[in-house]
This record gives structure tokens, sequence and C-alpha cells, in this order.
């Protein structure tokens, strides 16, 4: 038996992309047949202060998480909600899904957002936290160095762009990382088109992150 997870999914809540609030998000992925979510809501310095509301970080924490605290309202049973981050660094237009947050990290770590990819890299060993490149050669990417990733998108759903799948596919075989699949969720045309199925059942974060890391998984899409 497998478990179906979305690995990639935003809120109309805290994402400006975003068009589909959090609550209708989760039901129309539990309708989908899906055993949870991950939210990655967008994750930045700019987001945090031009978007966010608040002017503590406190306050701007409190407003991030609104999408995920929302829909995990409507968690259930054989439904789980779960909380990521889709980050940006101020280094380039590159986006990061974090698996291994949770709450306490972001009130307690003020503006990690304004790191490089290598400082982070450092945060997120220090913190054990897993990194993927979210469609990493869409346009205006930039190649990172694959040592500063644990995993690459290989696919992501999102049909609004063109996110080269077939190479992100070929870089991570060649480099050793870990492929994920995503449906980069953020209007009902992107529903339930990746994700990654386990061979158990998750409920946190860092649990998602330990199945990934095992390797015992398999893409709902690929190229």
């Amino acid at each position: 038996m497998s478990y179906l997870y979305e690995t990639h999914f935003h809120t109309s809540e805290v994402s400006p992309c975003g068009n589909v609030t959090a609550a209708d998000g989760v039901r129309l992925y539990r309708n989908a047949g899906y055993d949870g979510i991950l939210v990655t809501d967008h994750f930045s310095t700019d987001y945090l202060k031009k978007d966010y509301k608040g002017e503590s970080w406190k306050d701007k924490i409190d407003y991030y998480l609104n999408g995920y605290r929302t829909a995990k309202l409507y968690e259930s049973a054989n439904f789980t909600v779960m909380l990521g981050i889709e980050l940006r660094l101020p280094e380039n237009a590159n986006d990061y899904v974090i698996l291994g947050v949770d709450e306490n990290l972001l009130y307690e770590n003020e503006w990690f957002t304004e790191l490089s990819l290598k400082q982070f890299r450092k945060f997120a060993l220090e913190h054990e936290l897993t990194i993927i490149q979210a469609h990493p050669f869409r346009k205006n990417m930039t190649v990172c160095q694959p040592n500063l990733l644990d995993g690459m998108e290989v696919f992501n759903g999102n049909r609004r762009h063109d996110s080269s799948n077939e190479i992100a596919l070929a870089w991570a075989k060649r480099f050793g990382l870990l492929p994920s699949s995503g449906s980069d969720f953020h209007e009902t045309e992107d529903l339930a088109r990746g994700g990654i199925y386990l061979e158990e059942r998750v409920s946190t974060s860092k649990e998602l992150r330990k199945a990934f890391l095992s390797g015992r998984y398999t893409l709902k899409n690929s190229v």
C-alpha cells in the first residue's frame, strides 16, 4: 500500500499568486485521493517586507502561517496538512521547497531569508532541513552547485510555465540529487498533477523529510 502527498501547494491567504483558499485546496486534494499536503507558501525577504502584515518578526510569521493554519483546521484522520516553505534568497530568483520546517523554527530565526544559498546550506544542516530546488530550469532560474542541494523538483505541474522538467530530471540523475514531483498548486487547473507516493503515512514535515531522504518513494508524475 502507498500514500500520496502533495509537496508544492500554495494558499490564496498568503501567496499573492495563489488563487485557491486553503479550505478549498484541502477539499480538492482530499477528493482527488491524496493522503496529505505540504503547504509551501512563498517565503522571502521581499514578501515579508511588502506583503506580510505587521511590523515585528512575530507579526510577520503569524501572517505567513495563516494559510497553513487554516488548512490545518480541515485535517482529518486520513488527510494530513504539513508545514513547508518555498524559500527565495536574495542572490537570485531561485525557489527552494524546504522540508523539516516547524513553527518554532520560523519564529526563532529572524531574517534567515537574507542568507546566501551557501550560508543557508549550513543553516539547513544545523536545523535538519532538506533543500529541494523547485522548477530549477524554468526561465530566469540559476544553476546551483549540486552539493548545496539535497533534491531537485524533476516534475513541476504548473501549466502556466515551461519548467523544462526533462532537463531537471537529467541534471538530478547526473549529480545524484533526490528527485521530487510537485503540482505547484496555485489554480484549480494545477490540481493533483504531481506528488510523491510513500510506503507509510507521515504527519509532520520532519517525518516527510525523513521519508524523502530514505529514497523509498515514487513520483506521481515524471518526464
